[in-house]
């Protein structure tokens, strides 16, 4: 039997050939099964990525496969809250637009996290301000960050008032 013929050559080419789709298959999944940073999330799941309350929270989420996120996102009450908005606020909320009127959680759900939080109280109402912060230049430009030295760049800053979980006016400041 020459070399070119025996069964430890003839079997090379098959496990070349099986490690090739082996490596294709975890490159195409990888992705999929978990996402390691936020950016790496497809919308919505990005978006509920940033609405969610812990540190912990996120670190799991960004583990979970993609079949298993909706599961916990019902577990953390935010499915409800994003399946309570009309159609009309969803699509708004994956295209990063928030107008007054609409609910509360569409701006959390378009722009992420707010960078700061205030309330005014009145014996009479309570009006809860948020600023996010948007990057317009440098690396992250189009991005919703927590302070405006994550950009790199220049900022522009929104101011959403909210009352009873309605937005009653957005301002944008610079």
């Amino acid at each position: 039997m020459s070399p070119r013929t025996s069964p430890r050559h003839s079997l090379r080419p098959r496990l070349e050939r099986a490690a090739a789709k082996l490596f294709l298959g975890l490159a195409f999944l990888g992705p999929v099964a978990c996402a390691m940073t936020p950016d790496r999330l497809p919308p919505p799941d990005r978006q509920f990525y940033h609405t969610l309350p812990s540190a912990e929270d996120k670190a799991k989420f960004l583990k979970l496969k993609e079949t298993e996120r909706q599961p916990f996102l019902e577990q953390k009450g935010l499915w409800a809250k994003w399946m309570e908005l009309p159609p009309e606020e969803r699509e708004a909320a994956k295209r990063g637009e928030v107008k007054a009127g609409y609910k509360e959680f569409t701006a959390l759900m378009a722009w992420g996290a707010p960078a700061d939080t205030q309330e005014s109280k009145t014996p009479e109402r309570t009006v809860r301000f948020y600023t996010f912060i948007r990057c317009t230049s440098g690396p992250r430009v189009g991005r919703w960050v927590a302070s405006n030295l994550e950009c790199d760049g220049t900022s522009s800053e929104v101011e959403v008032a909210v009352e009873n979980g309605l937005i009653t006016e957005v301002k944008y400041l610079n």
